[in-house]
C-alpha cells in the first residue's frame, strides 16, 4: 500500500513523486527522526486485505531493528513513500537489505537500505476508530508466518546450545583446560598505545629480561600518581601521565644500574586511568557495570562501543541528541543513528579521560518549530536556548527563488490557547534593517514561506492543508484545527 502510488501486480516503471508529495516529504522525515508519530492516508490495493484505501495509518519511529512481518513505512530510490510488509533482511554486501512485499502482491519489491525504512505502523485508524496493529486483521498472510516460524526455531536451536554448555559447566563435564583458557582471557595483556598516558587505577604488566631469567611483575598505579616496584634501590616510581615509551626507557635505564643486560617488555592488563561519564536515558542490565555511572575505557574506545559496553540508550532515548561533554572543549551533540547505520565517524568520536556523555529523552526533545512552505528544506527546526525567525528560516535552507518574502506567515499559540497569526516583511528588513520582522519564536510556532500575499489563517490552512493531508501531523495539527 502506497502514500503515493496504487499496488503494482505487475512491474511498471514508478510515476514521478508530486509536488505535494516533496513538500510534504521533509516534514514527515522530521517528525519520526525527532520521536513523533505521524498519520499517513492509505493509497492503493497492494497491502489488500490488510490494509485498504481509506484506511490512515499511524507510523511511529522504531524502538529496536525492524523485524520481519512489520508494516513498514519506507522510502523508494524514486523518492516515493510506500507502506509495506517487511519479509526478509538479506545482506547486500556490508549492509543489511530489507526486502518489502505488499500483502497482494506475488513478488517482494527491490529492497532498500536501513535509512530509508521510516518508521513502523502501531495502528490503523478505519471508519473512525483506532485499531491496534496487533489486532489479527493485521497479521502476515502464511508466507511471512512460515519464515518467521523458522527464524524462531533458528534462535531457539542456538539458545538450546548455549543452555546445553552451561548445564555441562556445571556438571564439570567441560575440561579444565577450557576454564584455565577462560582464566586466561581474563588476565589477557594489551599493549597500549604508544600515545597512552597511564592514569590512577591502571594495573601493569613489567616482564624484565635480565640476561639469564625473566622476572614478571604486577605494577598499579596508586592514587599519587606512583607504582610501587620491589627491586632494591628503585622502591617506588612516578608512573601517572606518562606514555609507555617514557616509562620503558627509565625503568630500564634503572635496571641497567642493577643489571649487565636489561630488557623490559611493558604491558596493561587493566585500564582504569581514563574515565567517562555517562548520564541520562541509559539501560541497567545485570551487569555491574552498566547504566549511569562514571567507568573506565578500557583502552582506545569510541562512543559507539563504550554505550554497548555499558548497558546502551534506553527505551525513551534521544538518540539523535546525544550531548558530549569535554572538559575545556565545545560541547558536541551526537547523531547516534547516522554513527550505527551510516558509519559516520564524526558521530562516533574517540573518546577521552574526563568526557561527559549525556543522553536525553524525547520528552526533553519538544523545543522545535516548524518551517514549512518555500525554503530549501522543510521540516522541524530545534531551539537549543532562544531562536528568532531569520534564525529559523536560515537554518531551514533559506529561501526559494518563489518564496514570498513580504509576507511570512507566523503561527503561535496564544495565551488562551489559541492561533494567532503573525505577518513578517523580510523584504523591509533587508532594505531598511528593520529587525521587527525577526519575530521571537517559541516552541510548538508554526512558520510558513507562502507564494503569495496571505492575511487570514483560514488562507494559511487552506495553502498548506493539500501537503499537510498527506502527512497530518499530531503534534503540529491538533492545537490548531479548533480554531
Amino acid at each position: 500500500m502506497s502514500a503515493h502510488r496504487v499496488g503494482r501486480p505487475a512491474p511498471r516503471p514508478e510515476p514521478e513523486p508530486g509536488p505535494l508529495v516533496r513538500d510534504a516529504a521533509p516534514v514527515l522525515d522530521a517528525l519520526l527522526s525527532e520521536g513523533h508519530s505521524a498519520l499517513v492516508p492509505v493509497r492503493g490495493a497492494s497491502m489488500r486485505p490488510a490494509l485498504v484505501e481509506g484506511d490512515v495509518v499511524v507510523v511511529s519511529p522504531f524502538h529496536g531493528l525492524p523485524r520481519p512481518g512489520q508494516i513498514v513505512l519506507a522510502r523508494t530510490d524514486r523518492e516515493l513513500l510506500v507502506v509495506h510488509r517487511l519479509v526478509a533482511v538479506d545482506l547486500g554486501g556490508s549492509r543489511r537489505v530489507y526486502r518489502l512485499q505488499g500483502d497482494a502482491e506475488e513478488a517482494a519489491d527491490t529492497g532498500v537500505l536501513r535509512e530509508r525504512l521510516l518508521g513502523r505502523v502501531t495502528a490503523v485508524v478505519r471508519d473512525g476508530l483506532r485499531l491496534p496493529i496487533e489486532d489479527p486483521a493485521f497479521a502476515p498472510d502464511a508466507r511471512v508466518r512460515r519464515h518467521l516460524a523458522a527464524r524462531r526455531a533458528r534462535r531457539l536451536l542456538r539458545g538450546a546450545g548455549v543452555l546445553i554448555a552451561a548445564l555441562l559447566c556445571a556438571c564439570g563435564i567441560v575440561a579444565a583446560q577450557d576454564a584455565a583458557a577462560g582464566e586466561t582471557r581474563q588476565e589477557q595483556t594489551i599493549a597500549p598505545e604508544a600515545g597512552y598516558r597511564f592514569g590512577p587505577g591502571d594495573v601493569l604488566s613489567l616482564r624484565i629480561w635480565n640476561g639469564q631469567k625473566i622476572d614478571e611483575l604486577k605494577l598499579t598505579v596508586q592514587s599519587d600518581g606512583e607504582a610501587f616496584l620491589p627491586v632494591m634501590g628503585i622502591g617506588s616510581l612516578p608512573v601517572a601521565g606518562r606514555t609507555v615509551i617514557d616509562l620503558k626507557k627509565d625503568l630500564e635505564r634503572r635496571f641497567s644500574s642493577i643489571y649487565k643486560e636489561t630488557y623490559v617488555e611493558l604491558l596493561i592488563t587493566k585500564y582504569a586511568g581514563h574515565r567517562v561519564s555517562l548520564m541520562g536515558e541509559v539501560k541497567t542490565t545485570a551487569r555491574s557495570d552498566s547504566g549511569p555511572g562514571t567507568w573506565a575505557l578500557e583502552g582506545p574506545t569510541r562512543l559507539v562501543g563504550f554505550l554497548s559496553a555499558h548497558g546502551g540508550p534506553g527505551q525513551d532515548a534521544d538518540v539523535m541528541r546525544i550531548q558530549m561533554i569535554r572538559p575545556n572543549a565545545e560541547r558536541r551533540e551526537l547523531n547516534l543513528f547516522r554513527a550505527v547505520f551510516q558509519a559516520d565517524e564524526s558521530d562516533d568520536p574517540w573518546l577521552q579521560n574526563g568526557d561527559l556523555i549525556f543522553i536525553p529523552s524525547l520528552s526533553m526533545g519538544n523545543r522545535k518549530v516548524f518551517v514549512l512552505g518555500e525554503v530549501g528544506q522543510p521540516g522541524i527546526v530545534n531551539i537549543i536556548d532562544r531562536i528568532g525567525l531569520v534564525e529559523a528560516i536560515a537554518r531551514a535552507g533559506g529561501f526559494t527563488p518563489k518564496g514570498y518574502i513580504k509576507g511570512i506567515v507566523v503561527l503561535k499559540r496564544g495565551a488562551d490557547g489559541k492561533a494567532e497569526i503573525h505577518i513578517a516583511n523580510f523584504k523591509e528588513l533587508f532594505k531598511e534593517g528593520d529587525l521587527k520582522a525577526d519575530i521571537p519564536l517559541q516552541p510548538g510556532d508554526i512558520v510558513f514561506v507562502p507564494r503569495r500575499a496571505i492575511a487570514t489563517l483560514q488562507e494559511v490552512l487552506s495553502v498548506i492543508q493539500p501537503a499537510l493531508g498527506i502527512i497530518e501531523s499530531i503534534y503540529i495539527i491538533d492545537n490548531f484545527r479548533k480554531n
